[in-house]
This record gives C-alpha cells, structure tokens and sequence, in this order.
C-alpha cells in the first residue's frame, strides 16, 4: 500500500474530524464517520494508513491453538505493522469479549502503529492508556478474550468498522468526537479545503465572542466575507492550529 506522506499526515492532523467529515460530505462521501466510537485516552489526535482485519462470530474449527496464535491474522497483521499504520480492525459490534489487550497494544506501539480503532472491545483498558503515542478507540472494554465468542477471519481487506467501509489504505483521521475515514485518493483535496474551511471558522469564532450575531456570522454575511479576506491577508502563512 502507498504510504501516507508525514507533510500531508500533519496537514490533516490540524483539522477536525467534523471538517473532514464535511469535506467529504461534499464531495459526495457522506458516510465516512464512525459513529459510536469511544476513545479510550482524553486528548488524543491521530493520523494513519488504514490497516484492516476482521472477525466474526466464533466457532470450534476455525480456532488456534496457544502454539498457534502467531498464526492468526490479527497477530501476523500486528508483526507487520509499519511507522504510521492505523489498525481497524472490524467485530461487527460484538462486546462480548476483548480483542487487543496490552501487550498486543504494546507491540503495535512498538512498531510504530499510531492509532487502533476496533469495532467491538479492548482488554486492559488502564494499561493501554497509558502507552503514550498509541491512541485508541472501541465501542467498550471486556475481561475476557476473544476466543471462544469471536474468530479472526482474514486481514487487508474491505471491512465495516462502525458503520463505515473501510478499504485497506485509507486515511484514518481521529480525535476525540470520534474517526472519519477519508479516501487516499481524497485526502490532498480534503485537507486544503478543510484548512480553510478551519481557517474560516476560526474567524467566525472570533466574531461571535466578539458579540456578532450569528445572523452575520453564521452563516458569513458577504459583508463578513469581505472582512474575513481582510483578516486573512495579515495572517501567517502557515498559521498553526488549523
């Protein structure tokens, strides 16, 4: 899979899942949001390469034995992780046992994995939290793990992750409303629209605790437009936070 280039991955981490996710609106992707999704640390932001696998209900002969488990595709996926890869991983919203625990969440780490979103549940939950530069996202957290509940069918493929589809390669964007997955064939686009669209916002904030009303703010006004182009010609060029 084509890598994702560390100037675009820090251009999209300047934005918001909410803009990312109206960029996409816009161009005709309106569902790429992962609804439901729970991030397990406060703060976090994370940007990465989708690498997928996926589950399903479990049963006696597509079980591993203990001598086996490095067989398994979730285990082989995580000895291949590579620097910036985002690990979806797809439980068809079954809670009823833990998929990643810590010293699986500590080998993604080590392998350079930036972020984990498993639709379904994680183990040891206190742990992972605290393994700074792995930011995480489940729909809970169970004691148990997965087998005997759930199989792990395969990995690199088409998976559904909380209601969106997930191709191998995309561009997961995540924070802490939630993740959007963003084509990579999109992503240059998304992320200088939605630098402006930040950008814009950014004004508007400014005249609202200001005391505008949201009658000329928001939406702009072309009154507001015209002070907005004004504002942003005495902006840097590269203005962080966006």
């Amino acid at each position: 899979m084509p890598d994702l280039e560390p100037a675009l991955r820090q251009r999209l981490l300047r934005m918001t899942t909410a803009t990312a996710t109206a960029m996409l609106n816009q161009r005709g992707y309106p569902n790429q949001f992962m609804s439901g999704a729970r991030p397990l640390q406060t703060g976090v932001r994370a940007c990465g390469r989708a690498v997928t696998v996926r589950f399903g209900p479990g049963r006696p002969d597509l079980a591993f034995s203990q001598d086996e488990r490095h067989r398994e595709p979730l285990w082989s996926t995580i000895e291949s992780v590579e620097p910036g890869d985002f690990l979806v991983l797809d439980c068809g919203g079954d809670t009823r046992a833990g998929t990643v625990g810590d010293i699986l969440a500590a080998r993604i780490k080590h392998r350079g994995g930036v972020g984990l979103v498993v639709d379904g549940a994680l183990r040891d939950a206190a742990q992972i939290r605290d393994l700074v530069g792995l930011a995480c996202w489940s729909a809970g957290v169970h004691g148990s793990g997965y087998p005997p509940f759930l199989a792990c069918l395969d990995s690199g493929q088409l998976v559904r992750c909380f209601g969106v589809t997930v191709r191998p390669g995309d561009v997961i964007l995540a924070d802490e409303d939630g993740l959007v997955a963003i084509p990579l064939a999109l992503a240059e686009e998304v992320a200088a629209a939605g630098a402006e669209q930040e950008r814009k916002e950014t004004f508007i904030r400014t005249l609202i605790e200001q005391g505008v009303p949201t009658s000329e703010a928001y939406p702009p006004t072309a009154a507001t437009l015209e002070r907005y182009a004004a504002w942003l010609q005495q902006q840097p060029q590269d203005t962080p936070n966006l």
